[in-house]
């Protein structure tokens, strides 16, 4: 499931860098005149932003997933110091 999560996250990143490229591209040529209409700019920018935000929650899932096992870890060993029977 990590791996899903992982791989969900690089795609949207991805896909992020190249909309953030193709919409930079469209506002420098809007300043130099001749581009897309100024509304289609905003939402190339809003979906930017829509990108960003399931490329970052998908790192998110992951790092949590990662820390609830270094988590589960130390409280084993910390029990285990305690002379309390706990797996890790």
């Amino acid at each position: 499931m990590n791996d899903i999560w992982k791989t969900l996250s690089i795609i949207a990143q991805i896909v992020a860098y190249i909309l953030a490229v193709i919409v930079i591209v469209q506002i420098i040529r809007l300043v130099f005149g001749g581009s897309w209409e100024k509304e289609d700019i905003i939402l190339a920018l809003l979906t930017l932003t829509i990108t960003l935000v399931f490329g970052i929650m998908g790192y998110l899932i992951n790092i949590n997933n990662r820390i609830s096992k270094v988590e589960r870890m130390i409280y084993g060993h910390i029990q285990w110091h305690k002379g309390i029977n706990s797996k890790f």
